[in-house]
C-alpha cells in the first residue's frame, strides 16, 4: 500500500502531468483567467503561487528557478518576462493568495433536439459542466486581475437634416 502519495496523476505520466500544468500555467499568466476542471485547477495552484512569489522577490537567482519551472520556451520566457515585470508590482503588498478558483454554475442544457436546426448553437463559455463527460468546470484567474470588457461595436446613427422654419419658403 502506497501511503501519502504525492499529487493526483490525472491518468497521465509524470511528464505529460508536468507539461500540462506548466502550459495551464503559463495560459493563466498569459489571458489572466481560464476556465478548466475544478481538480487541475487545484494541482496547478501551488506551481502559479510559486512563480508568482519568485517574481515578487525579484533576484537572478529567482527568475532561474522560475525559469526552470516553466521551461525555457518563448512563451515561458515571456511568462517569466510579464510575471517579474507586471504581476510582481500587482502583488507586492499581497502575502500569498494570488488566485482564485471561481466554480461555474451548473446551467440546464437543451436537447440537441430542441435546438433549431441550421443554425449555430450559441453555448456560452460560462457553463458550469463540460459538454463531452458532465465534468465540473471552474474560472481560474489571477486575483486583483485587470478585466477588459470587450467594446460593443458603435451604431452609426444617421444625422438628421435640421427642419426649415415654419415662416420659411422652401428654394
Amino acid at each position: 500500500m502506497r501511503h501519502r502519495s504525492g499529487s493526483k496523476n490525472f491518468s497521465r505520466h509524470p511528464d505529460h502531468r508536468r507539461a500540462m500544468l506548466r502550459n495551464m500555467v503559463l495560459n493563466l499568466f498569459e489571458h489572466g483567467r481560464i476556465r478548466t476542471t475544478i481538480q487541475k485547477a487545484k494541482a496547478a495552484r501551488p506551481l502559479a503561487e510559486r512563480i508568482i512569489t519568485y517574481g515578487k522577490k525579484g533576484t537572478l537567482h529567482h527568475r532561474a528557478l522560475a525559469t526552470e519551472a516553466l521551461g525555457s520556451t518563448v512563451a515561458a520566457k515571456a511568462a517569466v518576462k510579464r510575471v517579474f515585470e507586471e504581476y510582481s508590482k500587482r502583488f507586492e503588498s499581497r502575502p500569498g493568495g494570488y488566485t482564485r478558483i471561481l466554480r461555474l454554475p451548473r446551467t440546464i442544457r437543451q436537447a440537441k433536439a430542441d435546438l433549431p436546426r441550421g443554425q449555430g448553437v450559441n453555448r456560452s463559455k460560462f457553463y458550469g459542466t463540460r459538454l463531452g463527460d458532465d465534468s465540473t468546470l471552474v474560472l481560474w484567474e489571477l486575483c486583483e486581475a485587470e478585466i477588459r470588457k470587450k467594446e460593443a461595436p458603435k451604431k452609426k446613427t444617421r444625422q438628421r437634416k435640421p427642419k426649415a422654419a415654419a415662416g420659411e419658403a422652401k428654394a
